[in-house]
């Protein structure tokens, strides 16, 4: 027996997250959702296997969030299990974002 390289298991934790594009879409729709966007545009390449596009008027990243915001288990929606009985976002374990940036190539545009 032999332990995994800790790039084997970055990406095989990833894809227990993100398992299609449609999965990735989700999460970044619920993303934009979350951050309080009425106008959501999504475009893919090639059926988002080599790009996928999410453009909303959301509140943002705050600026102090950017360094951590693709890391995961991080998250701003709760500070301990409490938080999670009035809980009224999609998103909240912070494995989403964390996760397609472990798998792909992630570009944020203020």
């Amino acid at each position: 027996m032999k332990q995994l390289s800790v790039e084997t298991v970055r990406l095989l934790s990833s894809s227990q997250v993100i398992v299609s594009v449609v999965s990735v879409v989700k999460e970044l729709v619920e993303n934009s959702l979350d951050a309080n966007s009425t106008s959501i545009d999504v475009k893919l390449e090639n059926y988002g296997f080599e790009k996928i596009e999410v453009r909303d008027n959301g509140d943002g990243i705050k600026a102090v969030d950017v360094p951590v915001m693709a890391m995961k288990h991080y998250t701003s929606k709760i500070s301990s299990s409490e938080d999670l009985e009035s809980l009224s976002t999609y998103g909240f374990r912070g494995e989403a974002l964390g996760s397609i940036c472990s798998i792909s190539q992630v570009w944020l545009k203020g």
